[in-house]
Order: structure tokens, then sequence, then C-alpha cells
């Protein structure tokens, strides 16, 4: 039986034009998220405008309720005097200043990020594909424990830090990161109860164990979804002031630097630094997003075995 050549398969358009009803709807639903997200702008828009006038111009803006106007003289000064405020006095009466905040933000939030994955990663791993006597028990502790609120727990929370020494060490982000459970958890063993195990049981029969599976066959497979939810804890940690103040008061980091900037600026009256303090924090946090904001957005899934 001959086989009919590609020339002579009829060639179907693919593409047809829309209709007048389509395109009318098409303008419509473009111009409403053009202004959703000119929206989104606009605290952007907001922040940036106001750290740039001066304390009297933007309490004038803000009784005649004009807070978009641009300022007179576009003080740009406010972004550098904002790193002199920026300061803290530990437990030892020092000055901790901008860069070494910075730098406590750094390992803070990577500490963080790491520490709560890799954790969180292998009790998934081990809950979705081991089978034991307190499989289920474990499982059930980590959706319990995410029911309940956490309100009231920070003075027994301050007292067991204080008791086992790790209080004011780094020793705290370390160790409070490895508790194994929450949100990255029940992310992650879905993730791993949809791989199948024959990855293992091939890594076996090579001759590996099972740190091996687990490492270089289970753990790239989930790098998706690893990669969204270490940006997402990154984000968290970068933004978090009350631990950093409450447990680590001699490592500040940039957001309880602002915290304190807020204070004392909303006394004096001067928004505009405090604005542009804003506005450095939140560079960092905008690099990460536009970086991996394709990550962030993609459907993630995972490989399997067919057959």
């Amino acid at each position: 039986m001959l086989k009919p050549r590609f020339n002579d398969i009829p060639r179907r358009r693919l593409l047809t034009p829309r209709s007048i009803k389509g395109r009318a709807l098409f303008a419509a639903v473009f111009v409403l998220f053009f202004i959703y997200a000119l929206s989104l702008l606009a605290p952007f828009l907001f922040l940036f405008v106001n750290s740039l006038k001066t304390p009297t111009e933007y309490l004038a803006d803000s009784i005649d309720g004009n807070i978009f106007n641009f300022p007179q003289g576009w003080r740009f000064s406010n972004w550098v005097e904002v790193f002199s405020e920026m300061k803290i006095i530990d437990s030892k009466g020092d000055y901790v200043y901008f860069p070494t905040m910075l730098l406590n933000s750094l390992w803070y939030s990577m500490v963080l990020t790491l520490g709560g994955l890799l954790a969180s990663s292998l009790t998934a791993y081990c809950l979705a594909k081991y089978k034991f006597k307190l499989r289920g028990f474990l499982y059930g502790i980590a959706i319990v424990t995410m029911t309940i609120p956490i309100i009231g727990s920070t003075g027994a929370m301050f007292k067991l830090t204080y008791d086992i020494g790790i209080y004011n060490t780094p020793l705290y982000p370390i160790l409070t990161s490895l508790g194994g459970f929450g949100f990255n958890f029940l992310v992650l063993y879905g993730f791993f109860k949809n791989i199948s195990w024959n990855y293992a049981e091939a890594v076996f029969v090579d001759g590996g164990g099972h740190f091996t599976a687990f490492f270089k066959i289970m753990l790239p497979q989930i790098f998706p979804a690893l990669l969204t939810l270490g940006i997402i804890a990154f984000i968290g940690a970068w933004n978090d002031y009350t631990t950093p103040l409450l447990f680590l008061p001699d490592y500040p980091t940039i957001a309880s630097g602002i915290y304190n900037v807020q204070v004392h600026l909303k006394r004096t009256g001067d928004y505009p630094q405090y604005f542009a303090a804003l506005g450095i924090s939140i560079i960092p946090i905008i690099i990460l997003f536009a970086t991996f904001s394709d990550s962030l957005m993609k459907n993630l899934s995972v490989g399997g075995l067919k057959g």
C-alpha cells in the first residue's frame, strides 16, 4: 500500500483570524490586565517619588492628598544619608552599620533557605518512599503542627533557646531551620510521591546505596520545585525582622535595621529617608525575582517511567 507523500497532504490553516467578538474580548481583557499591572507598579512609584522629597514637602503633599506629586528638588541625598541612619546598638553597646547588616542578611537568609530545604527534602523523601511503623504518625504530626497557632509561644521559645545556649548565636538559625515540616514538606512530599521507585531500584542494582539514590537521582528530578521553594523561603527570611531583633540582637539584618529606622524617623517626621531605606531593601528582592521569574511562573512537573 502506497503511503501518501507529505506534499500530497492538504495543508490546513493552523491560525485562523479572530472574529469581531473575539477581538473585542481580547482587547477588553488586555486593557483589564494592563490596568492591573499598572496598579502593581503604583506602590513602587509612590516609594521612589516620596523618597526624593524633603520632610516638609512630603507632609504638605500628604495633607493635600497629592502623594504622587513629583518632588521639586529631587533630593537623592536621602538615599545616601539613610546609610548613616541605619544603625543598631548591639548588646555590647557598639553600633552596627549597613555593611554588617547586609552581610548578616545574606548568611541568615542562606542558612534558613538551605537548611529548611534540606531538612524538608529528607523528611518528605523518607515519608513518601519508605514504609515503617511511625510513618503515618509522623505525617499526622506534620499536618497538625501546621494547624496549631504559634501565638503565645514566643516566651517559651525564648527560654528554650537561652537554656540550651543558642540564643544570640549563629546556631539559632541553623538549628531552627532543620525542623523538616511545614509548607515545604507538603509540596516536596507530593513531588516525591509521583516519582517512580524504579529509579532507586536501578541504583541499587548498579551497586549504589540509599544516599546515592536520593542525592544523585531523586533530588535532581525535583530541582524546579526546590528552586521555587528556595526563592520564596529566601525572600521570607530576607524580610524577617522580628526573629533577629528577638533572638539575634548582635546580628541585626537589613530588615531589623529598617524597622529601627522606621521607629526613629517616624518620631522625627523624616518619612522620605524611611522610604529610601525601604527602596534599598527591596532592590535585592527585585533582582532575585527578575532573575528567576520564569521558574516561579512555570508549572512544575517531574518525569517518570512508562511501562
